[in-house]
């Protein structure tokens, strides 16, 4: 694709020399040059016209954003000569309109006229776009990805096989067919597979037995080492490496890491496909619900143990079905969703109960446990490949229907196809010495604690030495602790009794020894009495332990108001009268230490992480010199003391115990450092590629590693994971990738990139001008950028002021509940803007930098089948407005829209990789993906490719989302990554030296290449694709851009006036603009009949109060009559549940807390009584719920849409008598007509349209 090119060298002024070296080739059309000089910091471009060297100009919006050089934008959206179907649709006046108001929401926010970043346009050819559009070019690549996957997946069994009633112990595979006797196999014969492994973990990670199911047979797998072997160090053969399979299993990556050709640096042909992943993206529990569902399952677990052959048993049963019952009908989502596990999920879908009692036999230490229990353990394997086959062929094809595009099912092949290489003894010493600095921190902890406790004890003599005493009840802790002295028991001979437990010591002091034979204290920093022993206080008040309120500190009661100013809150009163009792303080009273999670709890620990800037700000002192020392070792270990389980239990497979079977491909050089080779070991991560609602990945180690900070003992973790000779990894962090995701949604309304403030700030604000929006965040709150950047992103998942004012006390406990109040306000205020309820309109926010936006997410949150903008993946069912009631989950359906769209980011840049690897022949796998960073490993040639392919992937994927948005084209500084890191391990910065009390040494740093430098480097250039990776011919399917698809309701007068609204700052300009909204429309409809009425704002107002109409939702909006919901295509999306007949609980749905509740049987009689049957309905639904009936469950306005007979039989009910009617030209308002008058006006429809898609609103999104 690549051929020779030149390089631009200065010659002095004026004058340009051409030599021909680089290899980027000038894109046809537009000759545009790369200029590569060192350093390579920025790229020159010329136009090559006759004789004449021009320079392309950069292209910047009319808010001043650079976009795309014209090559690029040409390559990528197909140049001006393609106009979206959004943009088609403005008029010039339209556009000219849009704009004012764009400039006018960033005047009101000091950032229009701001200067912008403009630098040289970027010029070079990328690959070819498969088809006319970026939908077209990713259908494709997400195709080529799936396939033959997928299709093997829909052409699957779904009957199985008759399972043999005996399993031979032998080792290996063994295969069981119908007819036939049992044959001993390599591997299993077929391609599609249900597949399970089981350990004895206790003994090994190593696999123990394996069963699998084909269409044609059974297979059992032994590991020799149940079978007379005595080593357990086996893997399982399934001949991935040469043959397409499809492996499926239920957390399927556990048992991926049991296979032994996925040791192996070239990635295997197998796709392994993770059922419990589809069950939650499809029908998952968001974090919020699980607790409220294991509290229905508990309670319907003890129903069913309850005894009730007695009266009061029935009773109980009773009183406990009324429970379970009512909650059922308060949350509808309890009976479309289940939790994770393998029979949870058979239960759910399949009806299938599952018997998981065997399970507990491997927990054996001895293997003639399974030995014994041969028989029974294989069928307890087989039941769970034949309980998950069925599992798959439920949440297989809802999976598809919850996510119709390919990307969505092509990306999952390479999250579930991981690597970590290491080196094993670098491993093993990792550990060892984590660990040994962790329990040498530990046990210097303790020793200083027992110092302290021993001198403390030496006073317990208090009875005979008044010195003692003395010191005892002036010391504000130590008088504290329990002084009683436990006498020495004797014998009647006068003798010492045996096993006395430390006789003639205080309580507090043999609290400490739990039994006769501990020889010294048993005391840690988690222990109660520690904060006392340390002397530590609080406020310069020495702290108090207190049954009620946890941690306290005493204060004159003189100084009571002034402590009640800092927001501290009094103790209970019962925690105060006993201390002044106890202590003889009657002068005194407690107030409670503040809790990091806010004043209703209480502080049960003082010595923890949220406690260590109290130190370091003086709020929290010591008269102890082993106080803060011991905190900071405490610190130092917490990381350790945390994640050593996890990380001890990593399944690492040595190269030498598979010297063998271990395979390379040809970057890996074994020659080249021999000891390195022998010491390669490789961790597959277990990985749930889409554990959660927002389908991120799922993993308790990897995906949660902490950075390496110099105080923490084993936080250099990641870095265990080492490239092997002749590889390293490539990579990179898409930045603010849900920040930018989230502004765009804003921006999409104006159809202008930086169109809204905190799009604007996205793209362009910097720390130095303070116009990016953590600056402006910090400013607004008194605090630290970093600390911002957690409101920032707390907000833009859907959190609200009592998340803003939570934080704020963590980060200053010292603010009153009055200043809390007042900065969060003033935070929200400033950003999501102020909450608008009008009389015509629901709420809305408008005058804040995020309005908009918020807006448009919660427009996105509250539609019946909320979908991710560019892909289209539908939310899970728990979360459908339809099965929501009592608890409306708004945040967790805000945190879906952002979260769930960031997922198909990373999706569609796994697709275009695979695609971009094998067209390319790039030797490179992925690694790990951690949310917003991916990271590839890459043989030492090709990291150069590997890092272009990266930022063209990059590229392609930033610029569908725009596309898909309506906006074709893309910020020029958003486009690339800032920089793609090539390293030897893995690692947060190449930079970093990861010092570590565990790691002294530093380790040498990497390169990070920003889009310039990785052009002007020669072996960067892709080069010639193969012919015979061809994804062109994969079909491509129109789709309507879902935006597109929920913006056809509104009316074109309604739109304008609405985006005029949310830019508006003061509330009076609303009410006008509303006003003038019901004037227009109003006369509009009325003058359609030639009725010369006018209707104004206070008759409309009026008739809401009398139910004649309904307010306008516009964060919700009901589909025309003659539309379907969805397009063909995805009209699958809705879940089974959907088609179902409303229920007692789902008959009726809120609009709102505060609003009614509306009967939509009811609603759906009166609608269809005099109206045809000419509603769409749902293929295979029943004819209950039918079009209307569903306009009507999941939207606020059902008779919004009237019909043609409807209006006439509204005009014939009621007419105005000519006699009371005034005309237009009436400067004033219509006399209301007489109680009895037949006469009426017009119905009218506020936004509702029935016609042609209004082409002003269409343009909007």
């Amino acid at each position: 694709m690549f051929g020779a090119s030149s390089v631009l060298r200065p010659c002095g002024p004026g004058v340009r020399v051409l030599s021909r070296s680089l290899g980027w080739q000038l894109h046809p059309g537009i000759g545009s040059l790369l200029h590569r000089s060192a350093p390579a910091n920025h790229i020159q471009h010329i136009a090559l016209r006759s004789a004449s060297t021009l320079k392309e100009a950069p292209r910047t919006n009319p808010v001043g954003i650079q976009y795309l050089s014209n090559s690029l934008q040409e390559q990528v959206f197909g140049g001006k000569g393609q106009v979206s179907k959004t943009q088609s649709r403005l008029s010039e006046k339209e556009k000219d309109t849009l704009l004012s108001l764009s400039k006018q929401l960033l005047r009101t926010h000091d950032l229009l006229d701001k200067k912008t970043t403009i630098v040289d346009p970027i010029a070079f050819e990328i690959p070819k776009r498969l088809g006319g559009s970026l939908d077209e070019h990713f259908q494709k690549l997400g195709h080529f990805a799936s396939e033959p996957y997928k299709s093997m997946a829909l052409a699957k069994y779904t009957k199985c096989v008759p399972r043999p009633k005996t399993w031979l112990r032998q080792p290996g595979w063994t295969r069981y067919a119908p007819g036939e006797d049992p044959q001993q196999v390599p591997f299993p014969l077929e391609d599609v597979l249900t597949f399970d492994v089981e350990t004895l973990y206790k003994i090994s990670h190593f696999p123990t037995l394996a069963t699998a199911l084909s269409d044609k047979a059974w297979y059992a797998w032994c590991s020799p080492y149940i079978c007379g072997g005595t080593s357990y160090k086996h893997l399982i053969p399934l001949d991935t490496a040469n043959k397409t399979q499809l492996v499926v299993g239920h957390n399927v990556g556990y048992d991926r890491a049991r296979v032994l050709e996925e040791y192996n640096f070239s990635q295997s042909r197998a796709f392994f496909l993770d059922t419990q992943s589809l069950h939650i993206a499809s029908s998952g529990l968001c974090s919020r619900q699980r607790p409220m569902f294991m509290k229905r399952k508990t309670m319907k677990k003890d129903v069913l143990n309850e005894d009730t052959s007695t009266e009061e048993g029935l009773n109980n049963v009773n009183l406990k079905n009324t429970s379970i019952d009512e909650m059922e009908e308060q949350d509808p989502w309890m009976n479309v969703s289940t939790m994770n596990s393998l029979a949870d999920v058979a239960k759910f879908h399949c009806g299938i109960t599952m018997d998981k009692a065997p399970r507990d036999y491997f927990e054996a230490t001895d293997k003639e446990v399974v030995i014994d229990n041969f028989q029974m353990l294989v069928d307890y394997c087989a039941t769970d490949v034949q309980v998950t086959s069925a599992v798959f062929d439920k949440v297989f094809p809802l999976f598809l229907q919850k996510c119709p595009h390919p990307v969505s099912f092509g990306a999952l092949r390479s999250l579930s196809s991981c690597i970590l290489p290491t080196n094993h003894k670098s491993w093993d010493n990792y550990i060892s010495e984590s660990e040994r600095l962790y329990q040498s921190s530990k046990t210097e902890i303790e020793d200083k604690i027992i110092r302290i406790v021993e001198d403390a004890v030496k006073l317990r003599d208090f009875d005979t030495n008044p010195e003692s005493r003395k010191t005892i009840e002036s010391d504000p802790w130590l008088r504290q602790l329990d002084w009683t002295i436990k006498p020495m028991r004797l014998t009647k001979k006068g003798l010492p009794m045996k096993r006395q437990k430390l006789p003639g010591y205080p309580e507090w002091y043999r609290s400490m020894f739990p039994n006769n034979t501990v020889k010294r204290p048993h005391i840690t920093l988690k222990s109660r009495t520690i904060p006392l022993f340390f002397k530590l206080s609080w406020e310069s008040h020495p702290v108090v332990w207190t049954k009620e309120s946890g941690w306290c500190f005493p204060v004159p009661v003189s100084e009571i108001e002034s402590f009640k100013a800092k927001n501290y809150m009094l103790a209970e009163y019962e925690a105060i009268e006993e201390y002044r009792t106890d202590f003889k303080c009657p002068q005194e009273t407690l107030f409670k230490v503040p809790h990091p999670n806010g004043p209703t709890l209480n502080c049960t620990t003082l010595l923890s992480k949220p406690y260590i800037h109290f130190f370091d700000k003086g709020v929290l002192k010591s008269e102890s010199e082993f106080a803060h020392e011991a905190l900071q070792i405490n610190a130092s270990g917490s990381y350790w003391m945390s994640a050593r389980e996890r990380i001890m239990s990593q399944f690492v497979v040595k190269q030498e115990d598979f010297s063998k079977e271990f395979k390379f491909t040809e970057g890996y050089d074994s020659k080249v450092d021999a000891q390195k080779s022998t010491d390669l070991g490789i961790i597959l991560p277990k990985i749930i590629p889409m554990g959660t609602v927002t389908r991120r990945a799922v993993e308790n180690t990897w995906l949660t590693a902490s950075n390496a900070k110099a105080n923490r003992i084993g936080s250099e973790l990641k870095t265990q994971v080492k490239a092997p000779p002749g590889y390293c990894f490539v990579g990179a962090d898409v930045d603010s990738e849900e920040l930018w995701i989230a502004s765009l949604v804003g921006d999409s309304v104006f159809n202008l990139h930086g169109g809204t403030a905190i799009g604007w700030m996205c793209l362009e604000g910097t720390k130095s001008a303070g116009t990016d929006l953590h600056t402006k965040t910090a400013k607004i709150l008194g605090c630290s950028r970093n600390e911002a950047k957690i409101f920032n992103y707390g907000r833009i998942y859907g959190a609200g002021v009592k998340f803003a004012g939570t934080l704020l006390k963590r980060f200053n406990p010292t603010l009153t509940d009055e200043e809390v109040k007042r900065v969060a306000n003033n935070l929200y205020e400033n950003t999501k803007g102020k909450k608008r309820r009008s009389k015509i309109f629901e709420q809305f926010w408008y005058g804040g930098s995020e309005s908009i936006l918020f807006n448009k997410l919660e427009n996105i949150a509250e539609q019946a089948v909320p979908r991710t903008p560019v892909l289209g993946c539908s939310i899970t069912s728990s979360l459908m407005k339809q099965n929501l009631k009592a608890n409306s989950f708004l945040p967790s359906r805000i945190n879906w829209a952002i979260q769930s769209s960031g997922v198909d980011y990373l999706h569609l840049l796994c697709c275009s990789m695979n695609y971009l690897i094998e067209k390319y022949s790039l030797d490179a796998r992925l690694c790990i993906s951690i949310h917003d960073e991916i990271r590839y490993m890459a043989s030492e040639k090709d990291k150069y490719r590997v890092a272009m392919a990266l930022q063209i992937s990059n590229l392609w994927t930033r610029a569908i989302f725009c596309e898909q948005m309506g906006i074709d084209d893309l910020p020029q500084n958003c486009a690339f990554f800032s920089a793609v890191d090539i390293d030897t391990v893995l690692r947060k910065e190449v930079d970093m030296d990861c010092i570590t009390p565990s790691n002294p040494n530093a380790i040498p740093h990497g390169e990070s290449l920003d889009i310039q430098t990785l052009l002007s480097i020669p072996e960067s250039k892709l080069g010639h694709g193969r012919d015979s990776i061809d994804a062109s011919s994969f079909p491509f399917e129109r789709r309507e851009p879902v935006f597109d698809q929920y913006n056809k309701t509104y009316t074109k007068e309604f739109i304008k006036y609405f985006i005029r609204m949310q830019v508006q700052s003061e509330r009076s300009h609303i009410s006008e603009l509303e006003r003038d909204y019901v004037k227009e429309i109003t006369a509009k409809e009325f003058s359609k009949d030639n009725i010369h009425v006018e209707y104004d704002f206070n008759d409309y107002v009026r008739d809401i109060g009398r139910g004649k109409k309904k307010k306008i939702n516009i964060m919700v909006q009901a589909f025309m009559e003659n539309n379907d919901v969805l397009e063909k295509q995805h009209s699958e999306v809705l879940h089974a549940e959907m088609k179902q007949p409303p229920t007692k609980s789902a008959s009726k749905l809120t609009q709102h807390k505060s609003k009614p509740e509306i009967n939509a049987t009811k609603s759906k009689t009166k609608s269809t009584t005099n109206t045809p049957q000419t509603n769409k309905t749902y293929p295979d639904a029943p004819q209950s719920m039918d079009y209307t009936n569903l306009h009507e469950l999941a939207y606020t306005v059902p008779s919004a849409i009237p019909t043609p007979q409807q209006q006439t039989a509204a005009l014939n009910r009621v007419k105005y008598n000519s006699s009371n009617r005034r005309t237009t030209s009436t400067l004033h308002k219509v006399s209301k007509p007489a109680k009895k008058s037949n006469n009426t006006r017009r119905p009218f429809k506020p936004y509702i349209k029935n016609d042609a898609y209004s082409s002003f609103y269409q343009s909007m999104h």
